[in-house]
């Protein structure tokens, strides 16, 4: 700042005068680009120097606020930018800079200071002059007509009023703060400011004005102040004070008796007062990610007692933008409700920030905190905006009541979800629609996430044609996070047994969160996980077709036979490494994934993860009373299918108990399945296709497995089938030809209820079905397969229809309800029933999910497993396996069991009862076997007349009236018996019937492993055995050692051939040992010499030997008169020993004395070292009190 009351520059010649009246700010400079562009006024060659504004002979100055551009003669017009600082005084010289106003052809709003120009102005008295510089393009400076032109003949700091030079108050020196205060039972807003220092010594004043904040951003005046104190109140609530409002307040000084000189106003930052939401704007994704969302008050809340910790109660929901409310939420809340509690202030005053530990700061007295999520929805939806609201609940002050807080928009970005197939022999279908055969037997990773704990397993066994071997997929096992479920029939014979379902919980975990869906009486059963990721099973009599569905939070992130899910198809065959392989390594791929034997999830849990607390969601659409959410609403569990929910018997005792590190062993429920007499190692197509052998398993290798899975053990090549099929062609060996399959498939797919409703929804994937069917018919040339696609279209239809639920065209386009329809009830119950909500109502007398099957029709039986046969040694036979046609899972299914009894050479019937029949398939039942009494009992009768153990007549009805035709099942004893179908029996060769128990030739007595049949000596009596061999002593694997003065204890071991029970005799040995009958050695050893033991071991046959056993003896090496004791930390027999030191010895050998001195015990005395202790010696006056030297009592007290 310069002052100079004579600058040359006022002098006239010392400046140019600039009067083009166009430069005035009230010219509009767009005709006259039009017209006359020669006219427009450019400074980009004014010549640098002092100019005065003439505007048609009157006194002008740059205007100070920002012009529109095409004023002023130009485009761009240039006016001072004063900023805080006021025009200079009389005399004084000032340096500003000058803005240029533009706006860019693309853009939507003017910039006013887009350049910048130097520019320093000279106050004249009675003019204003500016030292300008040529612009940096077509440029002008601007001017206006000053109206009321009064001479600027002030000094500095100076304004006049009334002719008179006053002095002008200085500014606030720093911002006004503006902030929450409670007073009494009201809240305020409370400007408040720092004093003024004024040289002149005058007494101030303040002028506060209050301003509101428009939706513009605009400010409104809404209240003036005036006041000398250093702050001011304004109560919050009514019309101009309301909640939900930004508030700023500008102070002005003025001086007392001189309220119209003032400083200019100085205004403090916008302050919010309400509630609102931190971040203001969330931008999420669909991948599951939890986001953390704070609700903050910049107001303080009341409480009806002053000491009282205040609460404010508010309400949550989730809208979308346009009203709509569409069937699946897009965000969900973990709380409906959040309570904003309130922070202790200090001063009871809210300034600064978020509150810590009992502090308010940053403007924020009250807080809360709810967590937000992305809706799993299956939908593509695109990304959607929601709105989060809050809203005061009803019991809240008027103040807040009244209050509307800003909603907070939250833009959800859509990720992709998709399903992964793998169908009948199976066709596999990736992730991102890729195709191909896997016709490999064995253990396989399905799917694999690599951004979390998600994997499937699937089983291949061989499922046969007639002609040529194929696979299909017999179990399949899912891992999320600590659940695991395996749903497998692998364990059974092909076209007999059901798959059996079980749910394991890893760790420590209280509760499974896989859900158990069972639809059409168990046909199509869906294990639901907690992501949304389900895997669905639809069982037939040969295996099952899986169905897998990804959740989104795995785009890009999965592995395995279904692909990489990255919309992608070019790197679906990717494998654990890395490498991708070309279509033509399809076999590597396949064996890259192949599960080694005892390592997949069917036969190993593996060790439990570390899980974080399970958030619980809410979409919070309607009221909900609930403090925190009890559902599970972030993701979408949405199906079409009828199903019912069968979890909880799957999920009792479920547990899982902990081996070591390495994983764990099954211990909890899940059915036990029962071992058929077929092996399964015979295919159907054994004739064509010899069995492999398997590797050889030790007793170790199979307590691996959950059960012996041939295919798992098998080499890579013996595990696999040509896929390409090359003796496959047409006509099949039956006589079917490529056109009849064509039109079989088309009937019973395109042309299927089912086929009618969704062909516009599957699109391409409808051929593609018929395509597999036929390349099924012509494997296997049997006509049952031809609808064992229609589940693939199925699956496919309810998915086609969940993603496009958000829009009209998943809807109406293509048949909402007809969809919903033919998915809920399969043929539409074939005429025999009525579709209701929870799938077919079937009409009297009929039965099944979709009434196919007439309960009244008799079974007809054809075999009984095992030729009939069961062997009670061998196998329970508390239940016995029976085919036939037509059975029907129906709740009056039941077996009619009669027992048959031998007379007179014919088999007569006795009694008979009903016993639970468990259904497996159409072809297939258990009947429950009553059971007989002991066999010691009965078994004499059986074997003197030769007769089998039992024989049963079997007969099953569907509806407990009309029974089906009969067939025989007969059990006997194996170990002395040879039965044959017709239930002749006879005894075996090389047997003994002792106490009316069977026994084979070589075998052991259960109560003595000394006796044994020996048929060549008794057949109805017990033989010595006398092949038992002597027990043999396990020697130690180091020489055992002692020392003087040990208690040695010691634990012989030793080992009997026949497994009998064995027993200890010391022979020899030190005088004061002894030597248990169990083989313990116990000795107080005070020799320094080697102690010899020699002994006998017997067996329970009197077989013995002799054995004898030296220990070394050490030296006990502890020092003054320590004494050792057994190191227990040690193993018995190692002679290892430790140092007891006696008082005033220490160290590992007590080698150490002890300074009882060191800390100076007897003060004024002279303290000597003892044994096990000190003494002081006491000077004159003093004696030795409490082991420090004192004054006597007496002499204290005197």
């Amino acid at each position: 700042m310069h002052f100079c009351f004579g600058a040359p520059e006022c002098s006239p010649g010392a400046y140019r005068t600039l009067h083009n009246p166009y430069r005035s700010v009230d010219f509009d400079s767009a005709e006259l680009q039009d017209t006359a562009i020669q006219d427009v006024i450019c400074d980009h060659s004014l010549p640098p120097g002092w100019y005065r504004f003439i505007i048609n002979s009157t006194q002008a100055e740059m205007p100070t606020s920002c012009v529109e551009m095409n004023r002023c003669g130009t485009q761009a017009p240039v006016w001072l930018a004063l900023g805080d600082v006021s025009l200079p005084a009389l005399g004084e010289l000032r340096r500003f800079s000058a803005c240029a106003t533009w706006q860019f052809s693309q853009s939507t709003s003017k910039d006013c200071c887009l350049f910048r120009i130097p520019i320093s102005v000279r106050n004249c008295g009675h003019f204003l002059l500016y030292f300008l510089q040529p612009t940096q393009g077509c440029m002008g400076y601007c001017a206006q007509v000053v109206s009321d032109f009064t001479p600027k003949a002030c000094r500095p700091g100076e304004v006049e009023v009334n002719g008179v030079c006053t002095a002008v108050p200085p500014s606030l020196s720093s911002r006004p703060v503006v902030r929450t205060e409670l007073k009494g039972n009201g809240v305020y807003l409370r400007c408040s400011y720092t004093a003024v220092r004024d040289i002149n010594t005058h007494t101030h004043g303040y002028v506060v004005v209050w301003s509101r904040y428009t939706s513009s951003n605009s400010r409104v005046e809404i209240r003036r102040d005036s006041t000398t104190q250093l702050y001011v109140h304004a109560q919050l609530g009514g019309a101009h004070f309301s909640l939900g409002h930004t508030f700023s307040c500008s102070v002005a000084v003025y001086v007392l008796n001189s309220a119209s000189v003032q400083s200019a106003f100085r205004e403090s930052v916008g302050f919010f007062a309400g509630i609102k939401f931190v971040p203001d704007v969330l931008h999420i994704r669909e991948d599951a990610t939890e986001h953390t969302l704070a609700v903050h008050s910049t107001v303080p809340i009341t409480c009806s007692e002053p000491k009282q910790h205040c609460t404010l109660e508010l309400t949550l929901s989730t809208h979308e933008p346009d009203g709509l409310m569409l069937p699946v939420p897009n965000v969900a809340l973990s709380s409906c409700h959040v309570e904003l509690e309130s922070c202790v202030c200090e001063e009871r005053v809210c300034e600064g920030g978020v509150c810590e530990e009992g502090v308010c700061e940053d403007g924020v007295c009250a807080r809360g905190v709810v967590t937000l999520t992305a809706v799993t929805d299956f939908t593509r939806d695109g990304n959607r905006a929601s709105e989060l609201r809050v809203k005061p609940s009803d019991t809240a002050p008027l103040l807040w009541r009244e209050h509307t807080p800003v909603t907070l928009k939250v833009m959800v970005q859509d990720v992709p979800t998709s399903s992964c197939y793998s169908l009948t022999d199976p066709h596999v279908l990736t992730l991102d629609g890729r195709r191909f055969e896997n016709q490999h037997r064995g253990t396989f990773v399905l799917y694999k996430s690599t951004s979390r704990v998600f994997e499937v397993h699937v089983r291949q066994w061989d499922c046969g044609s007639r002609h040529y071997p194929a696979s299909c997929t017999c179990g399949v096992a899912a891992r999320e996070d600590n659940d695991l479920v395996t749903f497998d029939m692998c364990n059974g014979q092909l076209r007999e047994t059901r798959p059996q379902l079980s749910i394991k919980t890893l760790g420590l975990e209280s509760s499974s969160r896989v859900k158990i869906h069972e639809t059409h009486h168990g046909k199509k059963v869906t294990m639901v996980f907690a992501s949304g990721a389900f895997v669905r099973a639809d069982v037939s009599d040969w295996g099952m077709s899986v169905t897998l569905r990804a959740p989104s939070r795995d785009f890009s992130h999965t592995r395995g036979l279904c692909g990489t899910f990255d919309k992608n198809i070019h790197n679906d065959f990717q494998g654990p490494d890395g490498t991708v392989y070309h279509h033509g390594n399809l076999d590597l791929f396949i064996h890259a994934w192949r599960v080694a034997a005892g390592e997949s999830l069917f036969d190993r849990a593996p060790p439990a993860e570390r899980q974080q607390e399970t958030t619980r969601y809410c979409a919070c659409r309607n009221a909900y009373s609930s403090s925190a959410c009890l559902s599970d609403d972030h993701v979408d569990f949405t199906s079409l299918f009828p199903s019912r929910d069968a979890t909880a018997e799957y999920t009792q005792g479920s547990k899982v108990t902990h081996v070591g590190s390495g994983g764990t062993s099954y211990t909890g429920a899940g059915k036990k399945w029962r071992r058929s007499a077929h092996s399964v190692l015979h295919p159907v197509h054994s004739v064509l296709h010899p069995v492999h052998s398997v590797h050889r398993l030790s007793s170790m290798d199979v307590e691996r497995f959950a059960y012996f899975f041939p295919y798992d053990h098998l080499s890579s090549s013996s595990s696999s089938t040509d896929p390409s099929f090359p003796g496959a062609s047409w006509p099949t060996p039956s006589g079917l030809t490529s056109s009849k399959a064509l039109e079989l498939c088309r009937s019973a797919l395109v042309n299927s209820t089912l086929g009618s409703a969704c062909r516009g929804l599957v699109g391409r994937r409808m051929e593609d079905a018929v395509d597999l069917c036929i390349l099924d018919l012509q494997i296997k040339d049997d006509l049952e397969w031809e609808r064992e696609l229609l589940p693939f279209l199925e699956n496919e239809c309810e998915r086609r229809w969940l993603e496009g639920r958000a829009s009209a065209v998943g809807v109406s386009e293509f048949g909402g309800t007809e969809v919903e329809t033919a998915l809920r009830c399969p043929d539409l119950c074939n005429g025999k029933g009525r579709c209701v909500e929870w799938g077919c109502q079937c009409d009297s007398g009929h039965s099944h999910y979709d009434c196919s099957l007439a309960i009244t029709q008799p079974v007809e039986l054809t075999d009984v497993e095992n030729s009939g046969l069961c062997d009670i040694r061998a196998f329970s036979c508390d239940t016995v396996r029976v085919f036939g046609l037509g059975f029907i899972d129906s709740p009056k299914l039941v077996c009619l069991i009669t027992k048959l009894t031998r007379v007179n050479e014919e088999w007569i019937s006795g009694d008979e009862r009903r016993t639970e029949a468990s259904f497996l398939s159409s072809k297939a039942v258990d009947c429950a076997v009553p059971r007989l009494s002991s066999m010691a009992s009965d078994s004499v009768d059986f074997l003197s007349d030769q007769q089998p153990y039992a024989r049963w007549e079997i007969k099953v009805s569907n509806d407990g009236s009309v029974f089906s035709n009969r067939k025989v099942f007969t059990l006997y004893d194996g170990v002395c018996q040879q039965c044959s179908r017709s239930g002749d029996c006879k005894l075996k060769d090389r047997v003994c019937v002792i106490d009316g128990v069977c026994v084979a030739d070589g075998d052991a007595s259960v109560s003595s492993v000394c006796l044994m049949c020996n048929s060549t000596e008794s057949t109805h009596s017990w033989s010595l055995n006398g092949e038992n061999l002597p027990p043999s002593f396990l020697a130690p694997q180091s020489v055992l050692h002692s020392f003087i003065g040990e208690d040695f204890v010691y634990q012989l071991e030793a080992r009997d051939p026949e497994g009998s029970d064995v027993s200890f005799l010391l022979e020899a040995g030190p005088s004061a040992a002894s030597l248990s009958r169990s083989g313990l050695i116990t000795l107080r050893v005070t020799t320094p010499e080697t102690l010899t033991f020699s002994f006998t071991i017997t067996d329970e046959c009197h077989a013995h030997s002799t054995h004898s056993l030296q220990v070394s003896v050490r030296p006990c090496v502890c020092m003054n008169g320590g004494s050792c004791v057994s190191d227990v930390s040690r193993p018995a027999g190692s002679g290892e020993h430790v140092c007891v030191c006696p008082p005033g010895f220490h160290g590992d050998l007590c080698q150490d004395g002890t300074d009882f001195c060191r800390s100076g015990p007897c003060v004024s005395g002279v303290c000597v070292n003892q044994r096990d202790g000190f003494t002081c010696v006491c000077p004159d006056g003093l004696t030795e009190i409490n082991s420090t030297c004192s004054k006597p009592w007496y002499k204290s007290n005197a």
